[in-house]
């Protein structure tokens, strides 16, 4: 009986499908690696904020932070909200409701040129977030304390992410933001802002107001990682052996 050779999947007819063959498993196993690469990264920065919520809290006095080493540290501050520079976060969502986050300027007691931080206070439903239908919610007044986490500046994070228009001529400040952009968000304050915002934590007073509502954006889970990545991998040997199987079936001289 005439042998199969190996080789002539590489010569004549098969020639052209096992390159394609073998760029679509070499693909296959590159998306494979990426979501590899892409889980390490969520368990690096999963163990990264296992560390930082360990610390203990810190307390801001209106101080110099370095944003890279107070991200994710859980943080107290005294103050008062300065309402008149209320900002809203667009395009936020609370068991599947739209609505958005509020976002408001700290005062810190016994701060330098009357610094503040922004304060993320949480979600509200998309219905009532008009600056006049926002003034129910501007009850925390006088000195209070705010418990949270630190987070860094968000910057845009490629071409495709909607951009936050600069201010127009004559226009004073905007309303509604894509992502607390300290740098964009400062040219609007009349005061210093601190270089990181507090997400405001859950405490029993937040839990007896009815909005805003505190939603730290706190992720732990590995997501749906490896989950691709085993997907990817079987594409790949599936498209191989499939391959290889059909080659034996045409190859095969007739008996």
């Amino acid at each position: 009986m005439r042998q199969i050779s190996p080789t002539s999947l590489f010569r004549g007819r098969w020639l052209i499908a096992t390159l394609a063959v073998l760029a679509l498993c070499a693909l296959f196993l590159r998306l494979c690696g990426w979501q590899l690469q892409r889980l390490e990264d969520r368990r690096a920065a999963n163990a990264l904020l296992l560390a930082r919520m360990e610390q203990p809290a810190l307390t801001l006095d209106g101080g110099a932070l370095d944003s890279e080493t107070a991200d994710l540290r859980q943080a107290v501050v005294r103050g008062a909200f300065d309402y008149s520079q209320e900002i809203v976060l667009r395009n936020r969502t609370y068991n599947e409701l739209p609505g958005v986050h509020v976002i408001v300027p700290l005062r810190i007691t016994g701060a330098a040129a009357g610094a503040a931080i922004l304060v993320d206070r949480g979600w509200i439903p998309y219905e009532l977030a008009d600056p006049e239908q926002r003034l129910q919610f501007q009850d925390a007044v006088g000195q209070v304390e705010v418990r949270g986490i630190l987070r860094r500046s968000q910057a845009r994070s490629s071409s495709a992410s909607p951009a936050d228009p600069p201010l127009a001529a004559g226009q004073p400040r905007l309303d509604a933001w894509h992502r607390i952009d300290i740098p964009r968000i400062q040219e609007q304050i009349p005061y210093p802002l601190a270089s990181v915002f507090l997400e405001e934590e859950p405490t029993a007073a937040s839990f007896s107001r009815r909005f805003p509502r505190p939603i730290p954006e706190i992720e732990l889970s590995e997501g749906s990682h490896l989950f691709y990545a085993i997907q990817w991998f079987s594409f790949a040997a599936i498209l191989l052996v499939g391959y290889v199987v059909l080659w034996l079936q045409r190859s095969r001289p007739p008996s």
